[in-house]
């Protein structure tokens, strides 16, 4: 009863629920719409009469992480993972991981989080999703900023006009002290499209105050906190006229 339908595609899956063609096709049209509801509809059914059918689950688990309902999208993403066979794309299996780090993280399961994208590395070296996310989180708990830095260049090197992974990098050379750089890099986010972003803009504060440009980190906190930013410090920076580190949790 969604608002997309496809009528002869619906009506064939109810004839012969097992119509893999058919149900890819409507999926198709589901992601396209953008239309999550919908896509569950589509894949529930498709792995309890295809449970080999891996797209099914890894369309599944995307449409509930998007819609927040991350425990379903964990679930979704485990069971997957007990169907991949010597022959399932390598690179699926790493998303699967990549994707279970993301969730554990929004549980703040960070130990279970970096299991997971480690696992996604090994199957793909090169997954730039987790080695992103994977750099980021360890720079937002001041450890190991050596291998975060490590991961977060070659996201650089593949996507060198991607804000967010400009950013990831930038924040690892602040945490470093190697504010030069860091500068060098946050202003290639702004430049990138990160001015979209209240996180990128307060970082660029942080980054200018500790290189020295006081006036520029300001206007950047400034800017952020307008932008509607919920960072715990912005008001204190602005209002002490300082840097204050965020504290983990």
């Amino acid at each position: 009863n969604g608002r997309w339908s496809c009528p002869v595609l619906e009506h064939i899956l109810q004839l012969d629920p097992t119509n893999t063609a058919a149900r890819m096709t409507l999926l198709g049209t589901a992601i396209r719409k953008n239309d999550y509801e919908w896509v569950i509809r589509i894949c529930k059914p498709g792995i309890e009469v295809s449970p080999d059918m891996i797209e099914f689950y890894f369309y599944l688990g995307i449409a509930y992480y998007q819609q927040k309902q991350y425990d379903e999208a964990l679930v979704t993403y485990e069971e997957a993972l007990k169907h991949v066979t010597d022959q399932t794309d390598k690179n699926i299996i790493s998303d699967f991981y990549s994707m279970i780090g993301d969730i554990q993280h929004t549980r703040k399961q960070m130990k279970e989080a970096y299991a997971a994208y480690d696992s996604a590395l090994v199957y793909n070296p090169s997954n730039i999703g987790a080695l992103n996310n994977y750099a980021y989180y360890l720079s937002l708990e001041r450890r190991d900023l050596d291998r975060a830095e490590e991961m977060s260049y070659k996201t650089v090197k593949a996507e060198p006009d991607n804000s967010t992974y400009l950013d990831t990098y930038a924040w690892i050379l602040f945490e470093k002290g190697d504010y030069v750089q860091a500068r060098l890099f946050i202003d290639d986010a702004l430049k990138s499209g990160g001015e979209e972003s209240d996180v990128i803009i307060e970082h660029a504060g942080d980054i200018y105050y500790m290189s020295g440009d006081v006036d520029g980190a300001i206007e950047h906190w400034q800017k952020a906190l307008d932008m509607g930013s919920e960072s715990k410090t912005l008001q204190q920076k602005i209002k002490r006229k300082k840097y204050i580190p965020e504290k983990n949790d």
